[in-house]
């Protein structure tokens, strides 16, 4: 009754969230994008997980939009973004976010990300210092660290108990049950395949990029690594491999969370963020 309850508070908070995002399809490079915007104050960009979380307007994205204009948008093969037949790797991904803050006029943001989002962003910052104010990173793949692996998302799409487990500090919570379903409907699958589509493309050969680790030192703005404490598909020794290699980084590990911390600990998260770019 008490996870009913919570999924019942939730999703009327979600509800009262889609009404701050604003979502507009905007050519970037002939790839149609769709990014929902919302807020006003300094430019902040969201780049989402494997999830596909930017497909709605969530209640984190709302919190953060009461400190930032927020731009929210769905990498090419989620959603109605297209052009990801030119997306052969993650470069061509963080080329993509460069030429999306030229088409917005965006020159210098609070840009991160949650998983590959995370990833992404690291890989814009390496590149283009100049365009970025704050840079956090979450929960993110990308380097290779010895002794720590990933975990296998691909083996577990199909398992939805183990998937809960492996993204989950507490797979029987209230939001774990809500986020991953037992049940999925033709949409939830299909949102799922396209996720699968992407992450095959970016990872399958090699999930991490062998060059990252050193240019990680381009990076020239304050960096804030956020991690679930109990994350078993990007296990926090990558935060720790980040921090290392990003000068003057920070590491904050978040308790009591695994991989998605926007949903486990929406509060701290948010928190954590809207602390560290507003400062």
């Amino acid at each position: 009754m008490l996870n009913i309850l919570k999924k019942l508070h939730y999703g009327a908070r979600v509800l009262l969230s889609r009404g701050g995002g604003q979502p507009e399809t905007v050519e970037i490079a002939s790839r149609p994008t769709v990014i929902t915007h919302g807020g006003e104050g300094e430019p902040f960009v969201y780049l989402h997980s494997a999830l596909g979380e930017s497909m709605l307007w969530l209640p984190f994205h709302q919190a953060f939009a009461r400190k930032f204009k927020v731009y929210s948008p769905l990498h090419p093969g989620f959603g109605r973004s297209g052009g990801f037949d030119q997306i052969s790797d993650i470069e061509d991904m963080a080329f993509h976010y460069i030429d999306m803050l030229d088409a917005l006029g965006l020159e210098q943001v609070c840009l991160g990300g949650v998983s590959l989002g995370g990833w992404i962003a690291a890989e814009i910052a390496v590149r283009w210092p100049e365009r970025v104010r704050k840079l956090w990173i979450a929960d993110a793949p990308g380097l290779w660290v010895e002794g720590a692996s990933l975990g296998d998302l691909f083996r577990l799409m199909q398992d939805r108990e183990e998937l809960r487990k492996m993204l989950f500090h507490d797979p029987h919570s209230a939001m774990a049950t809500m986020v991953i379903k037992d049940h999925v409907d033709e949409s939830t699958m299909l949102n799922a395949y396209q996720a699968m589509t992407v992450l095959a493309r970016m990872i399958w050969t090699r999930p991490y990029d062998p060059k990252l680790a050193s240019r990680l030192r381009r990076i020239a703005c304050p960096t804030l690594l956020l991690w679930g404490e109990h994350d078993r598909l990007v296990p926090p020794a990558f935060g720790e491999a980040y921090q290392k290699h990003i000068p003057g980084a920070e590491l904050k590990l978040i308790k009591d969370c695994g991989h998605l911390p926007m949903f486990e600990k929406e509060l701290e998260f948010v928190e954590a963020i809207t602390r560290f770019c507003a400062g």
